[in-house]
Formats: C-alpha cells, structure tokens, sequence
C-alpha cells in the first residue's frame, strides 16, 4: 500500500516514471511509520526534525522540512514535489538508497552546520536527488564516495556551491536532459575548499566556476548550447568533454589535464576564450584540447604548454607534448608558457604546440620557459602546413656545450665530465629513442647547478680512495710486524707464533666536497725464529675497510690478502729492520648518479696488487730498564687497482682506466719501552714524508656507450705528511710469550684515524 500511494503521488508531481518508481522503491525500504523525531504539523506539510531520526517518508506536495542543529537523520528521506528542505543537521546516508530523496519544483538548502554525508559505496548509493525544476544551495558539509553522485537532478536543475562551504565537496553532481527553455547550471562559488568531482548533463548546461573546481565537465549532444565560465578567481583542474555548440570563456586560471573536446559534433557558434591562464598539462601530463570551431587569447591571455614526459625517451618531432588545435582559426596574442621536463629533444626538431584548420592569426607577445640552460625552444611563428592550415611553431636550438653551460664556478673535473659528454648529443640524434638519448634529454632540462650536481655524481674521482685504502692496509700491516720486532729482545734463540687483531676508524678531517669516511679492521700474524743477534720471520695478514665518500655519492668497502717476509739484524747497538709484503685486495663499490629529481646506481669492482717494502736503520739504546729505539728508513709501494667497467647505470656506466698506487715515504721515529718487568708500557711514534714524484691523482675514464668521451678528473690523494702513534701496555710472562692492547693513531691532512689493537705472542 506505501509504494502505490508514493508512486501516485509523485506521478502527478511532473517526476519523471524511473524516478518515481526509484523513490518508490526506496519508501518501501524504508521504516514506516516515520520516527516521531520527525514530526510533521496537523496540516502534514510542516516537518520538523530534531534529535535522532531515522527514515521518513511524506509525498505530500508542497512540504517544508527544517531539520534542526544537533539533530540526526539516518537512512533515507523522501518528500513529495515542491518541497522545501532546510538542513542545520546531519543527514548519514545508507548503502544503496539516496540520502534525500525530493519531487519536481523542490528546493534543498544546506546550511553552514548542515551535513550531507554517504559513506555507502553499493548500487543506487547518492546524496541528494532531486526533481525536474530543482534547486540545491550547499553551504554546508556534502560529501560522498568518489565516482558516485552528491547531487542528481532532473531537467532545469539548479545546484551552487556557496564561499560558505567549510569543506570540499565531493561527489558528481549529474543533470537530466535539458531542452528548449530548460538549462541545467551548475555554480561554484568556493575558493577555500572548492569542489571535487564531476558535472554530468545532457542538451542545455550553464557551467560557472569563481573557486577551486577539480573535475571533468561533461555534456553529451542533445541539440543544447554549453556555456562555461572560469571567472577570474576561479582554478579549474580537470578536463572538458562536450558534444554541442559550446562556448568557454577562460578569465582565470583552467588547468587541462589529459584530453578535452569542445563541441564535438557541431563547430556552430562553438568557441574558446582565453583572457587568463589556460594550461594544457602541469609537471606530470601533458594536454591537448581540440576545439572544434574558433579559439581567441587576448593580450592578457597565457597559454601554458608542457613539453615531455618524466622518463620518456622522448619527445620526438612532433609527439609527446601539449597542442591547441581547433578546426577554425587560432587567433594568438598574451603569452605562450613552456614547461619543459625530461626527455630528449632533438637539435633542430619541430613542435607545433597551436594548429589551426583554417589559419592562425596574431602571434604570442612574449614566450617564456623556453630558454634553458643548454637549449632553447626557438619561436618560428606561424608556418602553413597544408593548405589553409597553419601551426605556430617552436625549434630546438643548441645555444651551449655543456662545458660552457656549467657557467662560473665550475670545477675543473665538472668541465671535464661536461667536455666528454658532449658527443652524447650526436649519438642521441641518431639513435632516438636509446638510452642515451634518455640521458641528454635529462640533462638537457637541468639549471646550471642541478648539471654540476649530476657531472660531479658521475665522477670517479672518488675511486682513488680505493687506492689510498690499500696503501694504508699495506702500512698498518708493516706496523703489526714492526711492533713484533720491537718486542725481540734477543737474550735467547727463541721461536714463536704472534697474532695481532686491530680495529680503526677513519674519519676525514678535511673540509670540501671530496673527503672520505672509512672505518676498517685488520689482522696480522706470523712465525719467526730469532738468535742473539738476529730475527726473521714470516707473516700473513687480512685487512678489510668500509669507505664512504664524502659527496655522498659511492660507497664500498675493500678487502686485502697480505703474505710477507721480514727480518732484524743487531750489529752492536745498530738495528736493521726489512719487511717486504705482497698484497692483494679487491674492491666494490655503488655510486649513486643524481638526475634532478631522479637517480641510477652504478656499480663497480676490481682487484688490486700492492708490493710493500719497509727499511730501517736504528739503534737499540737500552739503559736501567727503559728502551729507546730511535729509527730511519723508506718505505714504498707499487702496484695499482686493475682497470674496470661499471654496472647497472646504462649510458652513464663508466670504463675506468687502472689506477695507480706507487707512493714512497721517508719514515723516521722511535720507540720508548720498558724493558724489564711483566708490565712493559710503550710508546712509538713514526714520522712520515713523502719524497720523489708525488702518487698520480688523476682518474682517466669514459663511457662506456659513446665513443670520444675520454676524460681525466682528479681525486684526493693521500696527504704528503703523516704522524703515527703507537701506544699500549705489553704483559710478558718471562720472556716466554704476552699479551699486549694498544691505540694506533694516524694523523694525516686528508683523515685522522682512531684504533686498538690486541695481541698475543707465544715464544718457545
């Protein structure tokens, strides 16, 4: 009995049948009788609902419904036609059914504290619905599941979106066809929070937006106009789509995102004007809109095009960028304003980012964006393409090297890097889409600064710490061993097994963008024999480090194999001590390559050889219990890091030429014992200085992909001078063996390091 009475009654309320039989259907699920908290008048067109409430139902025409602050509706409400409905309170929608449900001619009004809110995501699940000749004024709080409708209207609806509005609106809001004198119109006011979703219609539809609209219009070909208006404080993201003669008119700033079409079907009183900022892309996409009749752009006007696409190989001539095109005329003044991002523009290839069907007229007064650091977007004007149809068209122009782009300030190794990736750009034309080209593209887009960042990223200067690294395992090495000799004190032929196990941490003291953090342990140990006046030996020794350079862009650790031989010759108080050692290490490293907001690890590793030999002359000073042992020698490396190919950066790996390692150093020092006793304090300290040629610190590499792109850059070497300490506690048992734990300190211009080191010597 409900739903044939609520069918009548809207059936003769001009409600379309599928809305009635809809509305009706919604009645019937809903409780009946309605709560009392919801209390109609003794006419019954006087509605009042306060507190809780659950479904109400009055198909009465010309009903008035003022729900009160602080009350609560839940579930759907249903009123007859021209009803007027005022909302202070809350209205909590349920799965499947309209929050609010009102026949023809009606008029809904949510107030500031008035909410409207369906978290339902089901079939049939809608805010407001409302019908033919309806008007919705939202002040309040409308919000519902994306993709499904906040307001749905018949024919000649009406709904605005009041400044009022605490919060965005989401929903679609969807109009039934609108013919003849009907117009669907839909007003957006909000310029705090705006509205975010869709607008529907069909035939007639005014569109007029003063605040933040996020969405798509559209409107589909029903023998209507369109009229839509982005006033000038409105902000419209989205895209167009509409099939009838449409007229826009653009004073504020529209944002078109993907495609949109104007006037699909009929190019008949259909135009575009733009006397604000009209953007076809952002940052991310790019956009195209297709008029389909005239485009205009005042002197006040701008249009922003977006070129590229994060990570595309491209854009090639002609693809992959923003375009106006419209089948009439472009007539062009204002601004043209080019976004450009990533990807490669080919020397001397064409945009064509305006075509008109029938002629462009005019020109851009001004064209920003298009000068980059290492290109630039040439303006070629208006050129005819075919027939009557002519483009208003960009070239790109090479206007620097990137050596001479780097500007002021650049480091000698940037301009280097930067020299030798210059071929990339005659590669790139001719293998379009290959990785390379990818790269140029990137570094084509970048500032000053941001290629300076990616040129010193891609260095390997930083690879000549490796090469200092394993000169320091071979030094710390020779230091274990020289602390066994000191230990020697020869009053007995003896024999002996000795472990020495040392842990350091190495810290760049030095300023700049080129200093290397590396921490490391060691362990050294060996068999010796000795007599009154002599001592040899032989030694192994593993040593590992972990290296952090500075810039922050290569990371690694390095590991070294040691096997030596060494001995100790007494000629009356004079000493001679040789140690020889072999070394080899072996490296791995990843270098991050920073393109802007993007970055690639190339990956690397190599062995190395180091041959080590250490010669003292020194006198044994020994006086009441206490040891002086002053000393002179040189110590010298040779050997080098083989050379190797990066991995896993593509065009930018590099093939590094091998790295050398030869150093010499005059060392001289003493050490200062206890001679006597179980507990032996000392201290040992070694002056080094380098003499003959300085290590070679330059870094010869190219890439991989590009052949001539040879370049040389310079790292950091070793500092010239060093001091070492040594200084710990031996506790000797008889002569017969020990244990000893000791600091070892380095202190050198490019790194000051702090360690222990622990022992244990057995003597038989």
């Amino acid at each position: 009995m409900t739903t044939m009475r609520i069918s009548q009654a809207f059936s003769s309320s001009h409600v379309n049948r599928p809305l009635a039989l809809a509305l009706a259907a919604a009645c019937a699920a809903a409780a009946s009788p309605a709560m009392a908290d919801c209390v109609a008048d003794g006419s019954g067109l006087i509605v009042t609902c306060s507190g809780t409430s659950g479904p109400y139902v009055n198909t009465n025409t010309g009903v008035t419904l003022t729900a009160q602050t602080a009350g609560t509706v839940t579930g759907p409400m249903v009123l007859g036609a021209s009803s007027t409905t005022t909302n202070d309170s809350t209205f909590n929608g349920v799965a499947g059914s309209p929050i609010l449900t009102v026949g023809a001619n009606s008029s809904v009004t949510n107030s500031v504290t008035g909410k409207f809110i369906q978290p339902g995501v089901t079939s049939g699940t809608e805010g407001v619905v409302l019908g033919d000749n309806s008007t919705f004024i939202n002040n309040g709080t409308l919000t519902v599941s994306a993709g499904f409708n906040a307001a749905r209207f018949g024919s000649n609806g009406t709904f605005t979106n009041t400044a009022a509005s605490p919060v965005v609106v989401t929903g679609n809001v969807a109009f039934g066809p609108s013919l003849g004198a009907n117009v669907s119109r839909f007003t957006n006011q909000n310029t705090a929070f705006g509205f975010l979703g869709n607008v529907t219609g069909s035939g007639n539809l005014n569109f007029d937006n003063s605040g933040k609209f996020t969405g798509n219009v559209i409107q589909q070909a029903a023998g209507g106009t369109v009229s839509i208006v982005n006033q000038a404080a409105g902000i419209f993201t989205g895209a167009i789509s509409t099939g009838d003669a449409t007229t826009v008119n653009n004073a504020g700033t529209m944002t078109l995102n993907g495609a949109s079409l104007i006037g699909a079907f009929t190019s008949a009183g259909t135009s575009f004007t733009n006397t604000g900022r009209l953007n076809l892309g952002t940052t991310n996409s790019v956009g195209t809109l297709a008029v389909n009749g005239n485009y205009t752009q005042s002197a006040a006007g701008t249009l922003g095009i977006t070129i590229g696409v994060p990570g595309s190989a491209g854009p090639i001539a002609g693809t992959t960028f923003s375009q106006l095109r419209t089948t009439g005329t472009a007539n062009l003044g204002g601004t043209l304003a080019l976004t450009v991002i990533n990807g490669y523009y080919p020397t001397n290839s064409t945009y064509n980012v305006v075509i008109g069907d029938t002629g462009v007229t005019g020109t851009f007064a001004a064209v920003t964006g298009n000068q980059l650091t290492f290109i630039t977007f040439v303006p070629i004007g208006v050129v005819t393409i075919s027939g009557s149809q002519q483009a208003y068209q960009l070239q790109v122009q090479r206007t620097a090297t990137y050596a001479t782009g780097l500007g002021t300030g650049a480091t000698a190794n940037q301009l280097a890097i930067a020299t030798a990736f210059q071929p990339f750009v005659a590669y790139a034309d001719t293998h379009l889409t290959s990785d390379a080209a990818r790269l140029v593209g990137a570094v084509d887009v970048m500032t000053a600064a941001q290629a300076k960042v990616f040129f010193d990223s891609i260095s390997p200067a930083g690879y000549l710490a490796y090469a200092t690294s394993m000169r320091d395992h071979a030094s710390m090495f020779h230091r274990q061993v020289s602390l066994r000799m000191d230990d020697y004190h020869g009053e007995e032929p003896q024999k002996g097994w000795w472990v020495n196990f040392g842990m350091q941490a190495l810290n760049s003291t030095v300023t700049g963008t080129d200093k290397t953090k590396n921490t490391g342990m060691n362990i050294a140990g060996g068999y010796d024999f000795s007599g009154p006046t002599y001592v040899a030996g032989i030694a192994l020794g593993y040593a590992k480090g972990t290296l952090k350079y500075a810039p922050g862009s290569l990371d690694g650790k390095d590991t070294a194999y040691q096997i030596g031989a060494y001995g100790s010759v007494k000629l009356g108080p004079l000493v001679a001590n040789a140690i020889v050692d072999y070394q080899l290490g072996k490296f791995s490293s990843v270098k991050t390559i920073n393109f802007g907001s993007a970055a690639r690890t190339a990956s690397a590793k190599a062995n190395s050889q180091l041959l080590t030999g250490t010669a003292t002359l020194g006198a044994n000073l020994d006086g009441g219990g206490i040891g002086f042992k002053p000393f002179v020698g040189v110590q010298a490396h040779r050997g080098s890091i083989d050379a190797f190919t990066e991995d896993g950066a593509t065009s930018a790996n590099l093939a590094v030429n091998k790295i050398k390692a030869d150093r010499t150093d005059l060392i001289a020092g003493a050490t200062l014992t206890r001679t006597t006793g179980n507990w032996r304090p000392f201290v040992r300290g070694t002056y080094r200085n380098l003499i003959g040629t300085a290590p070679s610190d330059t870094i010869t590499a190219s890439f991989v992909d590009v052949t001539g792109t040879g370049f040389s850059v310079t790292g950091r070497g070793a500092g010239k001078d060093a001091v070492e300490i040594d200084a710990g506690l031996n506790w000797v048992s008889n002569d017969e063996g020990g244990l000893f734990v000791a600091y070892q300190g380095t202190f050198r211009d490019d790194l000051t390091s702090h360690g222990v080191v622990a022992g244990i010597r057995l003597q038989f």
